[in-house]
């Protein structure tokens, strides 16, 4: 089973793709938290892109279908979106309603986002081709 697991996702990749999302999702709530602009005006844009960019990131430099691209992103995603409702609840700035809601987006854009990255790194490596 482990090495299944391993064959679908690379845990170095995965790990410093988590770290990044989770850091900025939650200061981009803690940022809101302290200016209420920013979440009214940038919060839930701010927390899907962010999801969608850190998984981007994860499948182009995996590079190894789309699947697993998607596969990965939909992780990173559902971390990045636990992370920032799970901050914003904690501040007291959302409901809990908002739990369910917020993870799911956040995954599914970070599966769409895995799917771009894959496309990404097609491209890197048909550029290196025409070297």
């Amino acid at each position: 089973m482990r090495k299944a697991v391993q064959i679908l996702i690379d845990s170095r990749i995965l790990g410093r793709a988590l770290l990044v999302g989770v850091t900025l999702e939650v200061t981009l709530m803690a940022a809101s938290h302290v200016r209420p602009l920013l979440q009214v005006h940038y919060a839930l844009f701010g927390c899907m892109m962010i999801a969608g960019t850190a998984s981007l990131l994860y499948a182009r430099d995996l590079a190894r279908g789309y699947g697993m691209g998607a596969l990965g992103g939909l992780v990173i995603g559902a971390a990045c979106g636990l992370a920032a409702v799970g901050t914003a609840n904690w501040l007291g700035d959302q409901p809990e309603r908002f739990i369910p809601y917020g993870v799911m987006i956040c995954a599914l854009v970070g599966a769409i986002g895995g799917l771009f990255g894959q496309y990404a790194a097609w491209i890197r490596e048909f550029i290196a081709t025409l070297r």
